[in-house]
């Protein structure tokens, strides 16, 4: 019988080569589409060089997934948020992508999101207890 071993952490390099190699050859046996995905990020920093908003994103099929939105306490409410979310979307109008689609919390900003026309499309109650995890839609295919 085969041993089943637990671990923590990252996979070895090995082990994680042949996990890929084994995904691969699925999606390939299946005729899906490659699993080909691709970082964007948009950046702003001060005049000193501090970081002060980001956006990153992976382009993964025809979709974009916002990865992270961070805004500085200093600079919130200011329309940097809106102008970084507008930009991930120029990007995607300009490649053709179906859509952009994110993750966030109940603590954090759905709202925010709503009013840049997100839909919800899924929701995790209490994760973690008392709050929850929640996916948002924007389709584009009517743009550009």
């Amino acid at each position: 019988m085969e041993k089943i071993e637990f671990t923590q952490g990252e996979l070895g390099a090995k082990i994680q080569a042949q996990l890929t190699a084994g995904f691969e050859s699925h999606t390939q046996e299946q005729m899906a589409p490659p699993y080909d995905n691709q970082r964007v990020n948009w950046i702003v920093e001060d005049e000193q060089g501090n970081l002060i908003a980001a956006l990153t994103a992976v382009l993964l099929w025809d979709w974009l997934y916002i990865d992270e939105l961070w805004v500085a306490e200093s600079c919130r409410g200011s329309g940097l948020g809106r102008q970084l979310m507008d930009k991930a979307q120029e990007y995607a109008i300009t490649e053709k992508l179906s859509g952009l689609w994110l993750w966030t919390q109940s603590w954090q900003a759905p709202e925010f999101y709503q009013r840049l026309g997100f839909e919800e499309f899924t929701r995790f109650d209490d994760f973690p207890a008392g709050h929850s995890r929640i996916g948002l839609r924007k389709y584009l295919q009517d743009q550009g």
